[in-house]
C-alpha cells in the first residue's frame, strides 16, 4: 500500500513582520545574528516538500502555515490522515532545531519499543554522514541511537512519528552554520533518506 508522510514544521512563524512564538523560539547573539526556530523549521519542511513532489511520494503538510497550530491540532489532523492510510503506512516527521546549551543533533520518538525507532536510527545514520564533524546526541542504553520521551505529537500519534532536533540554534556556531544553504540542503537530504527508507522498506 501507498505511503503516506505527515510533515510537522514545529513552531511558529513570522506573521505581518512579527514572530509569533518569540522569545523562547528565537535567539538573537551579541553581533546582532537572528535566528527564529519556526522559520527555519519551515524552510527544511519547504525543501523536503518540492523533493517529495518531483519524487511522487505522498505527503501532507501538517501546517501548512506560518501560525503557530495548537499541538493538539496537529495530532488530531495527522491522525485523520494516518487512519486513512493505514496506521502502519505513515510516517510523522516534526522538524525542529534545539537549544537549551548543547551542540549537535538528535531524534525523539514515544516511549518504548515502537515501529518509530528504525526511522529515528535512519535518521542519525544520515546525519551522520551529512555532518561527520558533528556530535551525533544518543541514547543506547535501549539498544538504538534515538532519545525516547513523552512529547505530544509523539506520544498521541497512531502512527510511527519521529521529531529531529538539527544543530542548536542557541549556539553561535551552529547557528551560523545551519542558516546556511548548503547545511539546510544536508538536514533536508538526511530527512529525505530516511523517508524513502521507510517508504521502501
Amino acid at each position: 500500500m501507498e505511503k503516506l508522510i505527515l510533515l510537522d514544521a514545529g513552531h511558529g512563524g513570522i506573521i505581518n513582520g512579527q514572530y509569533v512564538t518569540a522569545p523562547k523560539k528565537m535567539v538573537v547573539f551579541p553581533d546582532g545574528f537572528t535566528i527564529y526556530e519556526g522559520v527555519w523549521n519551515r524552510l527544511v519542511v519547504e525543501g523536503i516538500k518540492e523533493a517529495l513532489t518531483s519524487a511522487g511520494v505522498k505527503f501532507d503538510d501538517i501546517v501548512n502555515s506560518q501560525k503557530d497550530i495548537p499541538l493538539k491540532n496537529r495530532v488530531d489532523r495527522a491522525n485523520r490522515l494516518a487512519a486513512e492510510a493505514g496506521p502502519k503506512n505513515a510516517l510523522f516527521v516534526s522538524v525542529h532545531a534545539n537549544a537549551g546549551g548543547g551542540n549537535g543533533y538528535e531524534v525523539y520518538t514515544s516511549k518504548g519499543e515502537s515501529a518509530s525507532d528504525k526511522a529515528a536510527t535512519n535518521y542519525m545514520d544520515f546525519m551522520a554522514e551529512a555532518f561527520p564533524s558533528h556530535r551525533g546526541r544518543k541514547d543506547t542504553t535501549d539498544g538504538d541511537s534515538d532519545k525516547e520521551a513523552n512529547f505530544y505529537v509523539l506520544k498521541y500519534t497512531i502512527c510511527p512519528a519521529i521529531l529531529t532536533e538539527s544543530f542548536f540554534m542557541d549556539n553561535y556556531q551552529e547557528a551560523k552554520e545551519m542558516t546556511t544553504p548548503e547545511a539546510i540542503k544536508k538536514v533536508v537530504q538526511a530527512h529525505l533518506r530516511t523517508i524513502y527508507a521507510f517508504c521502501h522498506a
